[in-house]
């Protein structure tokens, strides 16, 4: 008889993966024109009752990623890294490297969801959990190719 390790507190039980094909006003940079986001969502469930959510968007001209080699290698991340501490991201995310070279667009949605795990099980806000101290942050913005005024 095999012996099998009991879900502990914190593991996860499973991860749900979905495709999101966002439509979007057309945008248009020197590599492409897109009018649908294809991004990847998953929802990854801990023993404990937690969901933490991650999600990511493919750029094959970045990347080399799709949304349908995303799905597919997630499929293969979730198995796995089920029954595992959803806790130890660093172990999670070094078992992912060791298993698959590269694909760093779906490995950031599992990323993603075991922080936003981790907060919650903290009990704290994820941008806290971060080490944030403000809610809003400033970030980057891709402007798309158009007519000066429109980009202005």
């Amino acid at each position: 008889m095999a012996y099998l390790r009991p879900i502990m507190p914190g593991n996860i039980t499973h991860t749900e993966i979905f495709r999101l094909s966002i439509p979007m006003e057309p945008f248009v940079i020197a590599t492409e024109v897109s009018t649908v986001a294809q991004n990847i969502f998953i929802r990854m469930h801990s023993s404990d009752g937690l969901t933490g959510m991650g999600e990511c968007s493919a750029f094959p001209m970045l990347t080399g990623e799709t949304q349908s080699t995303c799905f597919e290698v997630g499929k293969d991340l979730a198995r796995l890294i089920k029954g595992k501490d959803a806790y130890d991201i660093a172990g999670r995310m070094n078992e992912m490297d060791a298993y698959i070279a590269r694909n760093t667009t779906i490995k950031s949605a599992f990323d993603m969801a075991m922080h936003d795990l981790s907060a919650k099980r903290d009990g704290i806000p994820l941008y806290e959990f971060l080490g944030g101290k403000r809610k809003r942050i400033v970030t980057d913005l891709t402007i798309g190719i158009d007519e000066p005024a429109n980009m202005a």
